[in-house]
């Protein structure tokens, strides 16, 4: 079942269309890990829901309450890790049982987790260089004043602290599959990552968010069409019901898995635009 696989470099649209190709075809062998995923995933909200109140945003900062946060996001992490080792069963046409990707992602998580932080410290260290500029600017006055100049240079300032964090995000896009499908240690697989994705900053963005924004989409007609009273972050806080959420978390299973299809499907293509393919 190689053939899931572009065999040649494609089009955005090919990417796409062969990421969903994917999709369909390992559906009925990821759901299951999906809606596990997802249902780790929503367990903060769904205890607000019976709690009555937003626990989590009351708790303290520093509060040794919140490691039971991190522990929902560690299992989450290991869920896709074996979302992403099943799908690449099913690309070789391998069968195994689910505790077997449930294992692999076990085995692999404590990679992740080391890959992401020293990406998480890199970015950190993006932000506080640009901190840093910011404040020489504003002690000069030259940012934040009520002239054109200072307006020009604070949003053009913010502007290349947004692209650089995004753009260094998408570099390391790739952790998770080198990591769980080529068996590459940590820096290997943020060496590898960011050589792939170098020269090809805009089409990974592209690709790698348009499942993000199809997700949104959905549920926003949710929302807004049909009227179900779903949340949404960056829109006012409502009211949630068991029911809404429930909604909310089978829309997430459901789009997961194409995004663990789309990192596949285009890893593939930038190692064949490297002619990096391993042997």
């Amino acid at each position: 079942m190689d053939t899931l696989l572009p065999s040649k470099p494609g089009s955005y649209r090919k990417i796409i269309k062969t990421s969903i190709k994917l999709y369909r075809a390992s559906f009925t062998r990821i759901i299951l890990l999906s809606l596990l995923l997802s249902l780790t995933m929503f367990i903060p909200r769904i205890l607000t829901i019976f709690i009555g109140e937003d626990w989590l945003f009351n708790l303290p900062p520093l509060s040794p309450h919140r490691l039971w946060i991190l522990a929902v996001d560690l299992v989450v992490l290991t869920f896709f890790v074996g979302i992403i080792w099943r799908m690449h069963c099913v690309i070789r046409d391998k069968h195994e049982p689910l505790i077997e990707d449930i294992s692999v992602g076990l085995k692999k998580l404590l990679y992740v987790v080391f890959a992401t932080l020293i990406e998480s410290a890199i970015v950190f260290s993006v932000m506080l260089t640009m901190v840093g500029i910011q404040l020489v600017l504003v002690k000069y006055q030259v940012l934040f004043y009520n002239h054109l100049l200072g307006g020009m240079i604070t949003l053009a300032i913010f502007s290349i602290q947004l692209l650089l964090i995004t753009y260094i995000s998408m570099l390391f896009i790739f952790l998770v599959p080198l990591i769980a499908i080529e068996n590459r240690g940590v820096l290997g697989s943020l060496e590898r990552s960011a050589r792939l994705v170098w020269n090809h900053w805009w089409r990974v963005f592209s690709v790698q968010i348009t499942p993000w924004l199809c997700y949104l989409a959905l549920l926003i007609i949710i929302k807004y069409v049909l009227r179900i009273n779903i949340h949404i972050y960056f829109v006012e806080p409502s009211t949630n019901t068991i029911w809404t959420t429930l909604i909310h978390l089978i829309v997430f299973a459901l789009y997961i898995p194409w995004f663990a299809a789309t990192l596949l499907v285009q890893l593939k293509d930038l190692e064949l635009r490297k002619h990096l393919v391993p042997q």
